[in-house]
């Protein structure tokens, strides 16, 4: 595939995950999804897509038992081949390595390394000449990426409580209101600055 095309593949995909997104925190609720749109900002888009996936442990905790041995073993077959970027694919496994320790110390899964390392050693014995997996390797994460995104409803920003009452995700802070997401219906809503006495971030997402 040209650079052209490769480029084109992923603005597309970029674009989709971003309205999977909008769709998804907003339970499919065309209304919100539109309000929610016009809170975005460019700049936006790597908390969007990072606290896609550090928004629910659940999701967080599969995806990494998978798509890190999966890096791996994509890694090591293809780490001598000069056509191909694997500095990249050796960044993406630091990064991972990263996250997954980040995700053992705070939700105490200790047995996520001995899952990962299951299925990392199933991928090398079973699927060991499996040239589909490293030709198709870039668009499988990107089709993770995309499922991820349309059933992940845990929004990108911190759940706050607000007045020691309402809990809501305040997406835009502009002088004089905010823009948020109420946690318990999904509906959008503006606030005035000045009836928040009280902001409230809380740990649970």
């Amino acid at each position: 595939m040209s650079a052209k095309h490769t480029g084109s593949a992923l603005t597309g995909a970029a674009v989709l995950f971003v309205l999977l997104r909008l769709l998804a925190v907003s339970h499919y609720d065309w209304h919100t999804a539109f309000a929610l749109l016009h809170t975005l900002e460019l700049d936006d888009a790597p908390g969007l897509f990072l606290g896609t996936f550090m928004a629910d442990d659940r999701i967080s905790t599969v995806l990494l038992m998978v798509v890190t041995p999966a890096t791996f073993f994509f890694y090591l077959r293809t780490r001598k081949d000069p056509e191909r970027a694997n500095t990249t694919a050796l960044l993406t496994l630091i990064v991972l390595i990263a996250l997954m320790v980040s995700h053992t110390l705070t939700y105490h899964r200790w047995w996520l390394a001995v899952g990962a390392t299951a299925i990392g050693v199933a991928m090398v014995l079973a699927i060991r000449n499996a040239r589909w997996l490293l030709k198709w390797f870039a668009w499988l994460l990107a089709g993770s990426a995309l499922a991820v995104a349309a059933v992940v409803s845990t929004p990108w920003v911190p759940k706050e409580r607000i007045n020691d009452a309402q809990e809501v995700y305040v997406f835009e802070t502009s002088p004089g209101f905010l823009k948020v997401l109420q946690a318990h219906d999904r509906k959008f809503a503006i606030l005035r600055t000045d009836d928040v006495r009280k902001r409230e971030e809380l740990a649970d997402h």
